[in-house]
């Protein structure tokens, strides 16, 4: 067996993965920041492996732990994450043979470890591909418990409870494949400098693969290739943006002045502009730091319509009762956005979402207040969770009987999502959810 290192990209997973659990890091401003200088396919394979793991970890473990004779827990670090790359590898990963993904985990635990960390991950692995056990099929008779969807789908195991309560058990499955199911990274075409099929084809040129949003008219998902490396990036042809969260502006009547509070980075309101919703947004957020990003942002898509202003939600630095469009994008669970992010499902709990549901609560009502009669208030998570939605909007309107939710009157592509004054997009393997209200000043 060679005994020269592991491969960058495999390196770099475990290295990402490490930062993930052990700081609370998330994985796509890691993988952006940890993927400079590889090659596209090892960009791909760094990507595939990161979120695949974060996306099958309970079950993997599962399989690893029955499979050493350590306990589990009392495994060092890094070797667990060294055995979940390689098990990833081999159970979900066709274009990597099982020799291959063993050689390079043991190579990796050979240098992090010496030999005796070589040799165990070697006879894990080996205990692993023995015993030929795989992932057993959904139960056709649908009796499987929360508890086993949970580890099958390494979901908490509340999450998949209130899911099958909510949406019925055939709409809660379809939302957990969903969830473990390779994402793409969506792009937002710049309407000043390009158009969705000239962007696409000169992606395409550079080998980057795309594929057209079906949710808005400037919305690009990348399927494969590095879209941050390309010089059309930095030239300002597109920005990075959840293709729901492109979406949400079209939800509002077209208006003059967009009010877009807790802002930053500034998607919401670049798409805004883009999209022809508002001539102007005023981007609204408390942190320095995001505000600057959004500043850097707008100077490279020449978006100056895009005006930052630094200021709390609960207590924004405008006159009550006078702004005619206001969208608040609420911080969140984000319960919707699994696929992406899926380090977030080992983090949220329901007393995270109890205490989320509070500000949020605080959040809209002091975003009603800035409301002109007539004005129109779109509130907005990432979450699927009625304590973050339809329950904050609930108190919200009894705080102030001045305000009455309105219909949502959406384009064509996005009226199958809308119910009244709610719109509500279920994850499935194109897109993450979002849940939405149309609130409005009472005339």
């Amino acid at each position: 067996m060679s005994r020269s290192g592991p491969s960058p990209a495999r390196t770099r997973a475990v290295e990402i993965l490490r930062e993930v659990f052990e700081r609370g890091g998330r994985a796509t401003p890691l993988l952006a920041a940890r993927s400079g200088g590889l090659s596209p396919e090892d960009h791909d394979l760094l990507r595939r492996i990161v979120l695949g793991v974060l996306r099958q970890r309970s079950a993997l473990d599962a399989e690893l732990a029955a499979a050493s004779r350590i306990p589990w827990g009392k495994l060092a670090p890094p070797l667990r994450e060294i055995l979940e790359v390689a098990l990833y590898q081999i159970r979900h990963l066709d274009r990597v043979p099982d020799y291959a993904a063993v050689d390079q985990a043991v190579r990796h635990a050979r240098r992090s470890g010496g030999e005796g960390a070589a040799k165990l991950v070697n006879a894990i692995l080996r205990n692993v591909l023995r015993s030929g056990s795989r992932e057993p099929a959904l139960d056709p008779h649908g009796e499987e418990g929360p508890s086993a969807l949970a580890l099958r789908y390494s979901h908490p195991e509340f999450v998949v409870r209130r899911w099958i309560e909510r949406f019925g058990r055939q709409a809660a499955l379809a939302v957990l494949e969903a969830d473990n199911a390779a994402s793409g990274v969506d792009l937002l075409v710049n309407p000043r400098r390009t158009d969705r099929a000239q962007l696409s084809a000169a992606l395409a040129a550079e080998g980057i693969e795309t594929e057209a949003s079906e949710l808005t008219p400037l919305g690009i998902t990348v399927r494969s290739g590095n879209a941050l490396a390309s010089p059309l990036f930095r030239k300002g042809h597109f920005s990075i943006q959840d293709a729901a969260g492109q979406a949400l502006p079209l939800l509002l009547p077209a208006g003059e002045t967009l009010v877009d509070l807790a802002a930053a980075p500034g998607g919401k309101s670049f798409a805004a502009v883009s999209l022809g919703r508002a001539r102007r947004s005023i981007a609204l957020d408390r942190s320095p730091a995001r505000l600057e990003r959004l500043l850097e942002t707008r100077k490279r898509l020449g978006l100056f319509e895009v005006l930052p202003a630094a200021g709390d939600v609960l207590a924004p630095p405008l006159t009550p009762r006078t702004c005619a469009r206001v969208l608040f994008d609420a911080p969140c669970s984000g319960t919707g956005t699994l696929r992406k992010n899926p380090e977030v499902r080992y983090r949220v709990t329901p007393e995270a979402i109890e205490r989320l549901s509070a500000a949020q609560e605080n959040g809209l009502a002091s975003a009603g207040e800035l409301l002109a009669p007539g004005g129109f208030l779109l509130y907005s998570t990432c979450s699927l969770e009625a304590e973050e939605n339809e329950r904050v909007v609930s108190r919200v309107l009894a705080r102030d009987p001045g305000l009455e939710v309105a219909p949502i009157e959406a384009p064509s592509e996005l009226s199958r999502f809308v119910s009244g004054p709610l719109f509500r997009v279920l994850p499935d393997a194109s897109r993450d959810g979002f849940t939405a209200h149309l609130l409005r000043r009472r005339a």
